[in-house]
């Protein structure tokens, strides 16, 4: 019998939340023979508000918030590693929610595993809940959320 989800998406973006929805997919993921994504988005209002604060360049900013997702990244990449979990990473740059979904269509993902918080309580308050916002826009993929 073919498993119902083959290949699962899993956004992270450094909170608590996003690393415990990671360790689930990943769980999930080892029981059912699943290959994991995982996604990290470099919020392109994040980079204009930190050169607005810092008053460095934007290449200085964006460099910086790459290598930050990368070390989230490969934190989760070494947890499915471990589990012997086939992953892939992905770093992307945009609207969190949109890049997420964009990414699971072309991917042909069958489920997005997300925490159901992350981020700062000013930015969900400002801009509104990415996994909010995932949940509306995947249109015909399932989103399973983790709550944390």
């Amino acid at each position: 019998m073919e498993a119902i989800f083959n290949k699962i998406i899993v956004p992270i973006d450094g909170s608590d939340a996003s690393l415990h929805a990671a360790k689930k997919a990943i769980k999930l993921a080892q029981n059912i023979g699943a290959k994991i994504i995982v996604i990290h988005v470099i919020n392109k209002f994040e980079v204009k508000k930190y050169i607005e604060i810092s008053h460095d360049k934007e290449d200085i900013v964006k460099n910086e918030l790459q290598e930050y997702g990368f070390k989230y990244l490969r934190h989760v990449k070494d947890l499915a590693k471990s589990a012997e979990v086939p992953v892939e990473i992905v770093l992307s740059e945009g609207i969190p929610a949109e890049e997420i979904v964009n990414t699971a269509k072309k991917e042909n993902v069958d489920l997005i595993i997300i925490g159901s918080s992350g981020g700062t309580a000013f930015r969900k308050k400002l801009l509104g809940s990415t996994t909010d916002r995932v949940i509306r826009w995947s249109s015909g993929i399932p989103v399973l959320v983790i709550t944390y």
